[in-house]
């Protein structure tokens, strides 16, 4: 019976069932000390050398993806799920290399919650990009959502994780969860 499936699944062009996200700075579960409070590339403490992803099997359609970094431990410390990056990427785009944010100029990439009064009121113009883990208490897990999306977001640099779901709703073709954890020391 598996043979037979596999045999349709491949004459239909069908080769998997979703969409994959990795990334070579996960280890083992734990993102690197490089992309947070541990490495060296900050912006008055907001870490921002972001972590490379690949992904494949994006579903036929796709124009765009929405990268979503989010910390809901941060909610036990502070109150707050954290933002850590929102960014969109182009359709054509499987992989961003290492301090994408900072190097890739096709990106538009939405306000983390380093602008906040708990992240230091940092200035807006400075955090529409990666603001990597800084755990405040404990190690936190960060929830990594990719989005694959059936048009191009009508979004600018700066736009908030609202408007990012407003614009997306009833245009995610299929999503990708990586959860990582950051080791506070």
């Amino acid at each position: 019976m598996k043979k037979v499936l596999l045999s349709i699944f491949l004459l239909l062009g069908i080769t998997s069932f979703s969409l994959e996200l990795k990334s070579s700075g996960v280890k083992d579960g734990v993102i690197e000390k490089k992309y947070g409070t541990y490495g060296k590339d900050q912006f008055h403490g907001m870490p921002t050398l972001s972590m490379p992803f690949e992904w494949k099997d994006a579903p036929t359609g796709t124009k765009q993806f929405a990268l979503v970094i989010e910390d809901f431990d941060a909610v036990e410390a502070v109150g707050v799920i954290w933002l850590h990056w929102l960014t969109l990427i182009p359709g054509d785009t499987n992989f961003l290399p290492e301090n994408a944010s900072t190097t890739d100029e096709k990106l538009i990439q939405g306000e983390n919650s380093w602008w906040s009064l708990l992240g230091g009121s940092l200035p807006k113009d400075e955090v529409a990009r990666y603001g990597g883990p800084v755990p405040p208490n404990k190690t936190h897990t960060y929830t990594i959502t990719l989005y694959a999306l059936d048009k191009e977001m009508d979004l600018k640099k700066g736009f908030y994780l609202n408007e990012l779901y407003d614009a997306m709703d009833g245009h995610i073709l299929k999503k990708a969860v990586l959860k990582a954890k950051y080791i506070k020391e």
